[in-house]
């Protein structure tokens, strides 16, 4: 019996779910606290120019790998 169209559109949605929540799963995006968002927000207010959360994030993380260790 062959398979009908329909069934393989239907196997390859389930496939590609499986592996959409895969991916997602091993996201590297932490899951910031209220305090946390707060405190990146205090800063980009005190910076001279305007920056999403995003590149704040990034700028920060760049300030944290190159200060010198104490």
């Amino acid at each position: 019996m062959k398979e009908t169209t329909l069934s393989k559109i239907t196997a390859s949605v389930r496939v590609a779910k499986g592996m959409a929540e895969r991916v997602l799963a091993a996201s590297p995006n932490p899951q910031w606290t209220e305090y946390e968002l707060q405190t990146i927000d205090e800063w980009i207010a005190r910076q001279g120019v305007k920056l999403d959360r995003s590149e704040a994030i990034r700028r920060l993380v760049e300030i944290g790998l190159t200060a010198k260790e104490k």
